[in-house]
This record gives C-alpha cells, structure tokens and sequence, in this order.
C-alpha cells in the first residue's frame, strides 16, 4: 500500500485526539490494525502484518500481539470510538442523514445490533450492541438505548430518516423515532393492520395490486393499536 507511513502517522494523531486510552501502546496496536485493514481490504490478521510497523521480525509475533489486543475484555470500545464518531460528523450539521437499523445472527445463539450512517454506497457504524439472542427479530426495548445513544453523537439541526426491515416493525419504535424527531422508513409484513378514513379497517395483504402497480396512503392508521398518522406505499414487482 503506498504512503502506509503518513497514513500510520495520521492514524496515530487521529486517535490521540481524545484521553480515554488506558495505555498509550493500546493506540499504536489499534493504528497498526486500522493501517492493515485499509492496506489489505481483509479481515484477517495475517494479511495486516506486512502492513505493520514493527521492531519484531517474525509476522507470528505480530500477529500474537494483534490477537491478544480482540481477546481482552478491559478496554471499552464505545468511549474510544464516540467522540471519534461524532467529531467526523460535525460537518454534516443542517444536513440530511439516512441511518440504517440492522441485525446479523452468528450460529443461532449471538446477534449483532447495528445502527449505522449511509454514506457514498457505505454503511458507517454509529453504534452496535452484541447480544445473546436466538432470532433476528428483538424488542424495541433491547436497542433504545442504543438509538439514544446514536442521536448524540449526531449534530444538531439535521435530519434523520431511520431505514429498517421488517423485522422492526412495531409501533414501540415509530413511537420512539418520533419522540427523537427523527423520521423512519420500515417495512412492514402483510398482517399487519389497515385504518383508513374512508373505508373499513383491513390487513395489508388483503389489498390487492396488478403487476406494476403502486398505492399510496396518507395519514393512515395503522395495527391493532391505530398508531399514527403515518403514509403507507404498497407496490408490486
């Protein structure tokens, strides 16, 4: 990779601009990791070690000091990566942003939140949270915290539109959404409920489209609870 020097320095002034580190070494381990994911587009610590600055010669003693670096338990990710977060997104202030909530299942028994900032084709972590859960679909009460959390570390004055799948959705996080003064755009499945004004209630999937076709609803109820008013968009392939 070309210029891998400036780029480390520039790693390094980056990462000390916030006191939180518990050793200063901690740094230069996380700037050699950054340094050789950029370098080497993977994740595996093998391929980062030629990208290392290093006084040891053996890659296997890099790579020792890399994995012991992930398998310790002290260092608190959110405190070092927050302010770093925030201070990228100063310069987005009175702009509008789109925020994708999402979930990744590991074997079943681990799932990843994730909240994340769309940007140039790419999805920028703006907060996460790992938990021991079974299914791709968890409560709204397991993640705000989370989305309370993001909404700091956005700035001021801009707008937010949260981008989800079906999988989330339920009125507990419109309502929350609302109350961030942020907007959403969700999926939703075909049972849920219908409330228009002008003709009886009824499920989504009771309505039926031509191919081609496109059905806009504004300022509609929707489930058993007639949450809203919200716009509904149905289409068909």
């Amino acid at each position: 990779m070309e210029n891998t020097p400036y780029l480390y320095e520039t790693l390094l002034r980056v990462l000390g601009q916030q006191a939180k580190w518990l050793d200063l070494r901690h740094r230069t381990t996380v700037a050699w990791m950054m340094r050789g994911l950029m370098g080497s587009k993977t994740v595996r610590l093998g391929a980062w070690t030629p990208c290392v600055v290093r006084r040891a010669q053996e890659a296997q003693s890099v790579g020792r000091r890399l994995s012991r670096w992930l398998e310790k338990n002290r260092r608190k990710v959110e405190p070092l990566s927050g302010p770093l977060i925030a201070k990228a997104f100063v310069g987005w202030m009175g702009k509008r942003v789109s925020v994708a909530l999402e979930t990744s299942m590991w074997w079943n028994t681990s799932g990843l939140i994730r909240l994340s900032v769309i940007s140039r084709g790419r999805a920028v972590p703006l907060g996460w949270r790992v938990i021991a859960h079974s299914s791709a679909m968890v409560s709204c009460a397991t993640y705000k915290a989370l989305l309370e959390e993001a909404k700091t570390r956005l700035p001021l004055a801009c707008v937010v539109g949260c981008l989800a799948d079906r999988g989330f959705a339920e009125t507990q996080l419109m309502r929350h959404l609302k109350g961030l003064g942020w907007h959403w755009r969700l999926r939703i499945t075909s049972n849920f409920w219908l409330h228009p004004s002008h003709w009886a209630s009824c499920q989504v999937g009771e309505i039926a489209l031509q191919p081609g076709h496109l059905r806009c609803w504004q300022g509609v109820s929707m489930t058993d609870k007639r949450f809203g008013p919200v716009h509904l968009a149905m289409a068909r392939p």
